[in-house]
Formats: structure tokens, sequence, C-alpha cells
């Protein structure tokens, strides 16, 4: 069983090319307080993460930007790193990373004291009859060249053994409560019927069982 690692975070230092990977470094602070009876804390820790240059343009974020945004990185501790490059106290191979949404989008107001807002009941009749047209519509994602049964396509060992991030998770199920179906086609390899991207996709569509197969490209 390989070593784990998850890391979390906005990185501590701008993003270094060295060719055909890049490094950046991050920085996790420990608990304030040990479990009882242990004399120790854990005390922050500095990561240098190194991942391939097809990692980071899946982010679709310049390096400028890089800097101010969130991460979750998931790969796997390594000792390898030349020194020069390690400037963190623990190197890391990220074998995947995901940006973090930014839950201060999605504001919501509060009523005044004193008023009470309440919808009439003709009001909650049109919203609900919305909302199940809009269960009844099946949108296709744009791209799609096929359905496949989820039964059907098969998964690489390296997409199960990482769980997509939360935030990941609920754009794609927001999609399938809306739509009927996944946000975005799932791609995989149309002779081999093997997964080539889109785990996170396919693992809600997964949990969810959804019927009808699934959008390919």
């Amino acid at each position: 069983m390989a070593h784990k690692i998850t890391v979390t975070g906005c990185p501590t230092s701008s993003i270094q090319d060295y060719g055909k990977y890049l490094a950046f470094d991050m920085e996790e602070k420990g608990s304030p307080n040990a479990p009882k009876g242990i004399p120790f804390k854990s005390n922050a820790i500095t990561y240098t993460v190194v991942l391939s240059l097809k990692q980071f343009n899946k982010l679709n974020i310049n390096q400028e930007e890089f800097s101010q945004r969130r991460f979750v990185v998931q790969g796997e501790p390594c000792l390898d790193i030349p020194f020069e490059q390690c400037t963190g106290e623990i190197g890391v191979i990220c074998m995947q990373i995901q940006e973090i949404e930014d839950k201060k989008k999605e504001t919501k107001q509060t009523p005044k004291k004193g008023l009470r807002v309440q919808k009439s009941e003709e009001s909650k009749h049109k919203e609900e009859s919305k909302q199940e047209e809009t269960k009844k519509q099946i949108l296709v994602p744009t791209g799609t060249r096929d359905w496949i049964p989820l039964e059907d396509i098969k998964v690489p060992e390296a997409f199960l053994q990482f769980t997509p991030g939360m935030a990941k998770q609920k754009i794609v199920e927001e999609s399938i409560e809306k739509n009927g179906t996944v946000d975005k086609p799932i791609i995989i390899d149309p002779e081999a019927h093997e997964l080539l991207d889109s785990y996170s996709r396919y693992y809600v569509a997964k949990q969810k069982k959804l019927d009808g197969g699934s959008p390919i490209r």
C-alpha cells in the first residue's frame, strides 16, 4: 500500500517552473492541543508539492493568480526531490490537485427585524411546478458524443485510490438535481471504455445511480 498524504490550503510561495514539472510550497498548521498524556504538540509543517504541467494546465489558472487560490492536494511523500528544489520540510508528489470553491460567492440577505416575509400559496405552487418541469427535462451536456451505462466504464486503479473533493462533488450533484444528468460529459477511451478524465463526475453519477447511462465523449 502506497503512502498517502493530503494537504489543504493556499500556496505559501510562488510556483517554480522546472521545465517538465512545477513546484510550490504549502503550509498546514498542527492541532493546538495533543491528546491527554502526550507531552508533544503538532507544529506547522511546510510541504513542497511537485506537479506535472498537465495537472497545472487543467486548473485553468495563471501563475500570478495561483498563490491567491485555495487547493486540496492528494499525493505521496517523496525523499528524492533535489535539496535545492525542496524548500519545504516534506516533499509531496502530487497525484491529484483540486481548487476549493469560495463559499462566500453565494450570500444570503437577512430580513430586517420586525418584518415577516411570506410567499403566497399561488407563488409556492408556481415554483413547485417549475421545479417539477425542470426535473423532467434532461439536458444533454455540450460535447456529448454518445451514451454508455456506468457499469460499462472501466476505472483505472489510480483514480480509485482517491475521493473527489467535496466542492467538485457539490457542483456535479447540483447539475444532476437540476438537469437530470452530469454538468459535462465523462471522458473515456471510446474503444476500451476506460475512464481517462472526469472522475469526479463519474464518482457522483455512480453514487446517484443515474438511470439511462451517462453522456461521454
